[in-house]
């Protein structure tokens, strides 16, 4: 899968390789007059949660979160995130790719909608916090996200495996990649 980054966040360019219980990306951006290369990995459990979300910023920050099974959050020394508690998914600013795994779990109906708790990494500095999220289903392959925390919201559109094609002033996608 390839992704570009355009709008008001900068520029940027993602290449994401999906396996059934991994994703790998990276993501090389312009943002606040400098460049940075990001490369993430989240591992996802067979629910469709991620299980352990690492991060790697070239000369920069690391970040590693780890989802237990009763939704506590730890980093990469075992030290709880009590703050991300209650956290069912995790969201990385650089990538739309993250939107996938709700998604595809809460398998909405078209005209229904879901809240959900994500703990949400800036990137490049790799700060996490909780935040809500609420996902409606406008079309077979429409969804409007909401950051219910900024007031943010976008339409996005998915293709039939729940990965984002367009991301108005965000992102949209380079590559169809594989079809489901």
């Amino acid at each position: 899968m390839l992704w570009r980054g355009v709008g008001p966040r900068g520029e940027s360019l993602e290449h994401l390789r999906l396996e059934p219980s991994r994703a790998r990306g990276t993501v090389i951006a312009r943002a606040g007059g400098g460049v940075f290369t990001l490369g993430y990995v989240v591992e996802i459990s067979p629910e469709g949660h991620p299980r352990l979300t690492t991060l790697r910023v070239v000369d920069g920050p690391t970040l590693q979160l780890r989802r237990a099974w009763d939704g506590g959050w730890s980093d990469a020394h075992g030290r709880p995130l009590p703050e991300l508690t209650g956290c069912t998914d995790v969201d990385i600013q650089a990538t739309p790719f993250t939107n996938t795994l709700p998604l595809r779990r809460l398998n909405l109906p078209v005209g229904s909608g879901a809240v959900v708790l994500a703990a949400w990494v800036g990137v490049p500095e790799l700060g996490v916090r909780a935040v809500r999220q609420r996902y409606t289903r406008l079309g077979e392959h429409t969804y409007r996200y909401e950051n219910l925390e900024s007031g943010y919201a976008a339409e996005l559109t998915v293709d039939a495996a729940g990965l984002v094609t367009s991301y108005p002033g965000a992102f949209e996608r380079v590559q169809p990649g594989p079809q489901s």
